[in-house]
């Protein structure tokens, strides 16, 4: 029954002046609301970053050569390496998308063969994929994505038109199906070539980098060994100077980023809440000052210091339980209208509760030295004050 009563007399007292109190709890509801969705929108990108791997294959593995390079008659060899199911070779050019006065500027060009879409797990929305007989043909063909097709002909019904890659003319006989972008991989923006079609666009011939597919998700490591041994052996390419990664370790790499990143952003919003905690001492601070008689006269009927120091301690928690609410349900909004607009954002049950001990610990922190200075009034000289 005590602490029900403190409990009535604290919300009355701190809803006295309520403008005062809803001041001081924006301070919180900023800062707890401001957690919970940076935080919330970091594990929501995290979150879409494993699906999309997981739907590109957790079986694929990516190979970079930094110093030396690879022959396109070398993918033969690395294809009949133990657990490799299949190999594509791949190259970025620096070579301009157009088609007649329009221009993509997300388009980006990529050297590779027919193995390149299995490899990488990608589907055609329309048309067909590159061929053996493009490659041997040097067919000046491609395969695009929706982005680029919707860049250059308002449409992604792009089968059969011509696009210009730096001025040479090509002909689109395959569009992507969309599945979004992950670790380097923007299949929207893809315009893919012949390997043996990218000389007319200034290729050398060489291959730095190559995708592996590996015989099966329990093959994978065993693949990574094979490719890497091949490039040291094979091909006298020092270990330092190239990388063979699985889509799991470039998904552990990711990970460690963003979880500093959110840690970073959510460092950045504890600002917001430091402050607030301040602006909760200084009311509670004001507060005493207000009811120094009240203060006296509650100690001349009897009542002892701790009481005193739990009453304003109790009305700081109040204060702060109340901010740490609405911040939750205003970050609980945001995210939601973020996920409305298409930016990922989960609210986890473990920030929710964080946010909550947040709002306490503030409450405790920066109501104790008032509560405590409410405490050691001495009722005589409290009573002589007006």
């Amino acid at each position: 029954m005590k602490w029900l009563q403190i409990g009535k007399e604290a919300a009355k007292n701190v809803g006295r002046n309520k403008l005062r109190t809803a001041l001081t709890m924006l301070g919180l509801v900023i800062g707890i609301s401001s957690v919970i969705v940076l935080v919330g929108m970091s594990d929501g990108s995290n979150r879409q970053v494993a699906e999309q791997m997981k739907a590109l294959g957790g079986d694929i593995i990516s190979a970079y050569v930094f110093e030396g390079s690879l022959a396109y008659d070398d993918m033969a060899e690395v294809r009949a390496l133990p657990a490799v199911a299949d190999a594509a070779p791949s190259k970025f050019l620096n070579a301009s998308v157009s088609a007649g006065t329009k221009r993509s500027n997300r388009a980006m060009v990529e050297a590779s063969d027919e193995h390149y879409l299995p490899v990488r797990n990608l589907e055609l929305a329309a048309g067909r994929n590159l061929s053996s007989i493009d490659r041997e043909n040097k067919s000046k063909v491609c395969v695009i994505g929706g982005a680029v097709a919707r860049d250059l002909f308002g449409t992604t019904d792009a089968v059969g038109r011509a696009v210009k890659l730096a001025g040479d003319e090509f002909t689109v006989v395959g569009v992507l199906a969309e599945k979004g972008e992950s670790m380097g991989l923007n299949t929207e923006g893809l315009v893919l070539v012949p390997f043996q079609s990218a000389g007319a666009l200034g290729s050398d011939g060489k291959i730095e980098s190559a995708y592996v597919r590996a015989a099966g998700d329990d093959a994978v490591q065993l693949a990574k060994g094979s490719v890497s041994g091949y490039l040291e052996r094979d091909k006298g390419i020092d270990p330092m100077m190239f990388s063979v990664n699985t889509q799991d370790e470039l998904l552990g790499a990711s990970g460690s980023v963003s979880k500093t990143m959110t840690l970073l952003l959510a460092g950045v919003a504890s600002i917001s809440l430091l402050v607030a905690g301040i602006g909760v001492m200084n009311v509670m601070l004001v507060s005493v000052a207000e009811r120094v008689r009240e203060i006296g006269i509650k100690k001349a009927l009897g009542a002892r210091r701790g009481d005193i120091l739990v009453q304003f301690l109790v009305e700081a928690l109040v204060m702060s339980l109340f901010g740490g609410v609405l911040g939750i349900l205003l970050g609980i909004a945001l995210c939601a209208a973020a996920e409305y607009a298409g930016i990922p954002c989960v609210v986890s049950p473990t920030i929710m509760g964080v946010a909550a001990g947040a709002s306490m610990l503030i409450g405790l922190a920066f109501g104790i030295f008032p509560a405590h200075r409410a405490s050691q009034l001495h009722p005589v000289e409290a009573l002589r004050q007006e």
